[in-house]
């Protein structure tokens, strides 16, 4: 699809045959497979690993003594086999259908040229014209402002035709194209005689409602042309082609840098000339180096000069500040010249060497996403198609992603070949090995409760009871003896002090004092002294024979987890006030400190209603006889 998208404007309307569509959709299809493979290898091993996890097949495997490792490893072994083949293919095949598709595609770009006319676009594809249209309609095919600029004589745009509206067709033969003109002017240069001294530049104006022009046609028709004129491109070379060409490139870029680097020390950067520095400078140039050759010094002279500028006339100071300057301009136009040529031959280099390594990386991505998708598909446990297709797709786009960012970084001669082409392999790799560890250990990195509880947990909303804190108590001692007035009394005084509590929330929850409380934090200190004696009555409520009546488990159950340390801010007394002179982080830290008031007030109303609830049951005389409980 992606090359139908681009290619379909060079072939629609020509009327090519069947064979040769479906030749050029095989070649693009080859030129497919090595970006392809990874992609599947990533999407199957999450299908099959996912479906074994989902019907709990890896569990029953691992609960025989079967590491995951271990049942990875013939997919490993089938992978390595497919990363060489894909090697094998990218190195051999790939070269071959490039080479095919780029002449095939040459080829039907030149046939049928006046389909390849765009609208404010200049078309030199018919030798010796240039032809522009300002607009196209694309079911008639009739051009509007028409520019035709013939340069049959190659004496320049000698012949100029503007025409208003126009057709174009070639002949059944395909030798000769059809140009019909409507409402247009032509306007052609004369030869003018070359003795003579003013010129007239003489020409002529032809209007016309209508001309038909026929231009001969040379190699327009479907030829194939000869495959060696593609050969020198990077994309239709194999490992050893591209190993010489590089070598080539690269000692001809250091011949051509050496040789920069010698005509600018010994041409622009150290040039002195006999015909323009003469009388007192020659002198004191002899005077300070001894002798200097005739021609040019070639090494560094170390001279005043300003002084020997001095010693020279007016007129003379201005001939050689002249000819500096021309000088220096020269250079500069050097300079800036072979600097273009260099960056050319570097980026010609670079493209020859991403080329080498993409054969090694792409093989590389199947064992690469082979370590990503069957862990993944073990800890996510989902198979089936939607799930892993939205995976695997995301993490191709990642690698993708970074695959394009790196040979960007590699042309802007920013990080070297080697870095940049397994940019994207390296970070994958290492995404593979963490995500294996955590398969192995059979860890819930995906599961989306564990994040869910992490949340609730950091901003204290969690939904842990007090009964799941103090599991390691239950059924784990023998019950104690605990009196019915004693254990009244016990959740009397925790209702009482759960009330205490609430009523100095209440009176810090308001605006007069909730800056006083956020700064001396009393309301932590009181909440704190209430934890205490909290934690104490659940502990003798679970150990004593009362926790064997199913009512009194099922109130226990309700009692909340105080969690006095939110009712404070973690940061010292100190830090607390410089932070309300910051007014942003000081009011996101008063929000989240009233927050955390509210939700301590709940809790707290919460363990007064269930404790006056534990007290109606144990006044239940019934509830006594039937579970044997002695007053």
């Amino acid at each position: 699809m992606q090359f139908l998208w681009r290619y379909i404007d060079d072939l629609v309307g020509k009327g090519l045959e069947f064979k040769i569509i479906a030749e050029l959709l095989m070649y693009t299809s080859a030129s497919l497979v090595p970006l392809a493979l990874p992609l599947s290898i990533l999407m199957s091993s999450l299908m099959t690993f996912g479906s074994m996890g989902e019907y709990c097949e890896l569990t029953a495997i691992k609960a025989s003594g079967i590491s995951l490792q271990r049942i990875m490893f013939p997919t490993i072994v089938l992978v390595l086999f497919v990363s060489a083949g894909a090697f094998f293919f990218s190195n051999n095949v790939l070269p071959f259908t490039n080479l095919k598709m780029r002449s095939l595609l040459y080829d039907v770009r030149q046939q049928r040229p006046e389909l390849q006319i765009r609208p404010g676009e200049f078309y030199s594809g018919i030798e010796n014209y240039s032809i522009r249209v300002d607009n196209k309609d694309p079911e008639t095919n009739i051009l509007y402002g028409i520019k035709i600029y013939d340069h049959t004589v190659r004496k320049g745009n000698k012949n100029v035709i503007i025409a208003d509206s126009g057709y174009m067709k070639m002949t059944v033969d395909e030798r000769n194209l059809i140009i019909t003109l409507w409402n247009g002017i032509m306007y052609s240069e004369l030869d003018e005689d070359r003795r003579k001294r003013i010129k007239t530049y003489p020409h002529r104006i032809d209007k016309f409602r209508k001309q038909i022009l026929v231009l001969e046609l040379t190699g327009f028709g479907l030829q194939r042309t000869d495959e060696n004129l593609f050969k020198n491109n990077y994309q239709m070379m194999n490992l050893e082609q591209l190993s010489n060409v590089k070598d080539s490139l690269r000692r001809e870029l250091q011949l051509r840098n050496k040789q920069f680097y010698n005509n600018l020390l010994k041409n622009n950067y150290f040039k002195l000339r006999n015909n323009v520095i003469k009388g007192k400078a020659q002198r004191l140039i002899e005077k300070s180096v001894g002798s200097i050759q005739k021609q040019e010094a070639i090494y560094p002279v170390k001279l005043q000069f300003d002084s020997l500028l001095n010693d020279f006339s007016i007129d003379k100071k201005s001939r050689i500040i002249n000819h500096a300057i021309s000088f220096a301009r020269t250079s500069k136009s050097y300079i800036e010249n072979t600097s273009l040529n260099l960056n050319y031959k570097s980026r010609h280099l670079r493209k020859h060497e991403i080329e080498w390594h993409r054969k090694f990386t792409l093989s590389f991505a199947c064992l690469v996403f082979l370590f990503i998708g069957a862990p993944l598909g073990a800890i996510i446990r989902k198979g089936g198609i939607g799930m892993p297709t939205v995976i695997s797709t995301l993490m191709f786009i990642l690698y993708y992603i970074f695959s394009l960012m790196g040979e960007k970084l590699i042309r802007g001669n920013i990080l070297s070949p080697l870095q940049g082409m397994w940019i994207s392999s390296f970070v994958l790799l290492i995404a593979g090995g963490f995500i294996t560890y955590k398969a192995t250990t059979d860890s819930t990195i995906l599961n989306i409760d564990t994040y869910l509880s992490f949340f609730r947990r950091s901003i204290g909303i969690d939904k842990v009871k007090m009964l799941d804190l103090k599991s390691h108590l239950t059924g784990k001692f023998d019950f104690i003896i605990v009196k019915k007035k004693d254990l009244k009394s016990s959740l009397f005084s925790l209702k009482d002090n759960a009330n205490i509590c609430i009523e100095n929330i209440e009176n810090n929850m308001k605006i007069s004092k909730l800056l006083i409380s956020f700064i001396s934090s009393l309301t932590s200190v009181k909440i704190a002294e209430f934890h205490n004696l909290y934690n104490n009555v659940i502990d003798t409520i679970i150990s004593s024979n009362w926790f064997k009546v199913s009512y009194i488990q099922t109130k226990v159950n309700l009692f909340p987890v105080i969690n006095y340390k939110n009712s404070k801010s973690t940061f010292s007394k100190i830090y607390r006030i410089i932070a309300l002179i910051f007014i942003p982080v000081g009011l996101y830290m008063i929000i989240k400190y009233y927050y955390s008031l509210i939700k301590l007030k709940k809790d707290l109303i919460t363990v007064s209603e269930v404790s006056q609830s534990m007290i109606d049951i144990i006044d239940s005389p019934s509830l006594l006889k039937e579970f044997e409980i002695e007053k």
